[in-house]
Order: structure tokens, then sequence, then C-alpha cells
């Protein structure tokens, strides 16, 4: 790890006051500037941490050069960044689900966040500079740059790796995120520790980002109402197991972009325990989803049929037999129509009921918490429907 010229003029406590400096302005300004602006808050927000540390570098008087070093990225350093990230994004889903199932409210930040970042008419370009490319500069410029050299002198390179990685968690004051963007801190410290260069770390974060706003465009999941019903997805025991089946390749990616990046401290002993930690994450999760699966569902149908007439409707029942959050689930393929879901009682007393969101992925998906009696779950077509052959697949199951 690279110390600076005069790294007498910037000790770890001057990081930790500079963080939180940065903090108390995050909770009272930017949280007020974001409340009051919405996107163009955030902006302001990121160009604020800009601001921020740069004045850090002219106050102690340190070469911003050295705080924020630029230099040419090799394709073995572009590489090994790579497999970093998608390793740290594998760990990420087993991270949130894993959260999901701890603590069930912080499900409704993915639906809050989404409020703010896209309505109606979101700019797909406005949000990947706003979420994608700004923070990517900017962050890495306070995290990885004037935080992270504050820590350049200390004898133990984890040191700085771990500081680093809890402050950026908590400065996203997430509960569902906060043990990935630990890692995912903790990862571009790393970065930093290794090859001393910000353009990679800023490279990594706008990669990830941008392809969070693209994903959320392309799938449709763009929007409020959508984003809490797929959060609504977590909580179970099935979507921890398949987000420990999912993510289990992260750790022998992270061990991997590990050696790319820093080939010489390599030790083939880490790919071992790497091999071990993964090995249980996929156990588990296959044993953790299979168990959920044939224990708590109580319905699982497919239908298909052709849409002759609008407002024609197709009814599937099932029976709640003891009290419970139940999920309910409608998936649809083959069809582009509009689609409503309603899930009642047999006195007609509704339990839920939403359109099936547009998209690439089309679906459904609600928690109730009805009482023990049959219900029907009604689909009913819109009018732009007519002449399409949609395929339902309907499933209910205990949370």
């Amino acid at each position: 790890m690279e110390r600076l010229t005069n790294q007498e003029r910037l000790k770890p406590w001057m990081g930790v006051v500079f963080f939180a400096v940065l903090m108390g302005l995050f909770v009272t300004v930017c949280a007020w500037m974001q409340g009051t602006w919405g996107v163009p808050g955030l902006i302001a927000t990121e160009l604020l941490f800009a601001g921020m540390s740069v004045l850090l570098c002219v106050i102690r008087k340190v070469r911003i050069s050295e705080v924020f070093p630029i230099k040419k990225i090799t394709l073995r350093d572009f590489f090994g960044c790579v497999v970093l990230l998608i390793g740290t994004y594998m760990l990420s889903i087993a991270s949130i689900m894993l959260m999901q199932y701890l603590v069930p409210s912080s499900m409704a930040e993915a639906e809050g966040i989404s409020g703010m970042l896209y309505g109606p008419e979101a700019n797909f370009f406005y949000i990947l500079f706003a979420v994608g490319i700004l923070p990517a500069i900017c962050e890495e410029m306070a995290h990885r740059g004037a935080i992270f050299s504050s820590f350049r002198g200390v004898k133990h390179e984890w040191i700085p790796i771990v500081v680093v990685g809890l402050f950026f968690s908590i400065n996203h004051l997430s509960v569902l995120r906060g043990p990935f963007t630990f890692i995912l801190g903790a990862v571009f410290a790393y970065v930093m520790v290794k090859r001393n260069n910000i353009l990679l770390t800023m490279m990594m974060h706008c990669m990830l980002n941008s392809f969070s706003v693209c994903l959320s465009f392309i799938t449709g999941l763009a929007n409020s109402e959508t984003t809490g019903e797929v959060a609504a997805a977590g909580g179970s025991l099935s979507s921890l197991g398949l987000g420990l089946i999912l993510g289990c390749a992260g750790p022998v990616l992270l061990v991997t972009g590990m050696m790319i990046i820093n080939p010489k401290e390599h030790k083939a002993k880490r790919y071992i325990w790497a091999g071990i930690t993964g090995a249980v994450m996929l156990f588990t999760g296959i044993a953790l989803f299979g168990t959920s699966m044939a224990e708590n569902k109580i319905l699982s149908s497919t239908i298909s049929y052709e849409i002759t007439e609008a407002g024609e409707s197709e009814l599937v029942d099932f029976t709640v037999e003891e009290e419970g959050t139940y999920v309910v689930q409608v998936m649809l393929t083959g069809a582009e129509g509009d689609y409503h879901v309603t899930v009642a009682d047999t006195e007609g007393n509704v339990a839920c009921q939403g359109d099936i969101s547009d998209g690439m992925f089309r679906i459904y998906q609600e928690n109730i918490s009805p009482e023990p009696d049959d219900y029907v779950i009604t689909i009913d077509s819109g009018d732009n429907a007519v002449g399409e052959h949609p395929s339902f697949t309907v499933t209910v199951q205990k949370a």
C-alpha cells in the first residue's frame, strides 16, 4: 500500500472525523435536498461529497494526485476487477435474500428507493447519469480517495479494507444492503491497496450501478409498484435458499479476481476455503429451497387458453387451512395485453388484487394473511388482450 509523500498531514483519526462530518451533512442537508428535489437532490449530494473530498486535500495540504491516484488501466487489472465485481454481485444476491429473511421490514426499502428514482416519466439517460455514473466518481473520491488515504500510513493492510468497507456500508443507511455494501466497499478498498488506481474502483462502481439501472429498465422494474411486488418475493425460506444457490460461486470468483489483480501474493489454499464456503452455500441453499417448496406450497398450477373476448376471466381455487402469511404469485408468458388478478374468498371478500406488471418479466405477487377458508384467484383480461394465448403459472405458498 503506497503512502502519501506527506502522510503525516493525513492521519487515520482525520479520516474518521471526515466521515463523521460527511454523515452529518448526509442525514441533514443531503436528506433535505433529496426529499425536496428528488433526483436533482441526489446529484447535489454526490457533488457535495466530491467537493468535501477535494476541500480536505486543500486544508491538509496534501497532493490531490496522490489522494486520487490515476494510472493507466492494464488488461490484467481490467479483467481482474470484472471478475471481482461479478463475484461480489453474486454474493450480493445471497446477502440481500438473507437480510430480507432476517429483517422482513427491510423489503420496504426497495419500493421507497424506486419511488424516488423511477417515476412514470423517468428518463433512462438522466437516471443512468445520476445513479450509474456520478456516484461512481464522487463516492469513490470520498471513500477510496479521502478516507482511504488517511489510512495509508497504517501497518496492516486489512485495516483500511475493513474500515473503508464499514464506512461505505454505513453511508448507505440501508439494512437491506448493509452486508452487500460492506463487501463491495471492502473489495474496492482491496483494489486500492494492491493497485493504487482510483480509476479502477470508479470503473467497477460505474459498471455495477449502471448494470442495476439498465436491468431495472429492461425488466420493467423501474416503477415503485412493480419493485414492491418483487421485494415481496423475499423474506421466505425458499427465497433465501435460492439466493444461496445463486451466490455460491461468489467466493471462488472473488479469490480468482484477487489472484488476477495480485498474482504474487496468491495462495492456493484460498481456493480451498472459497470452495468449501461455496459448497456450504450451495447445499444449504438446495436444502432450504427444497424443504420450503415441499412443505409450504399449497397451490401450483399452469393454465393456458385463448382470449376470445374482452373481460374474459379464468378461475383457480385454493384452500387455506391455517393462519399465516402466504405469497400469491402469478407469472404470465406469451402475451402483451393487460391482465388483472384478484384473490377473494367464497363470500367475495377481496384479499388482494392488482395488475400483472409490464416488462420482460410479467408478474403479479403479493403477501397476504388470509383467514382459513376457500379462495378463488380470478385473472381478468383487458380489451387489448383479445386474440392472445396467454400462459399463467399460479403458485400460492406459505412464507
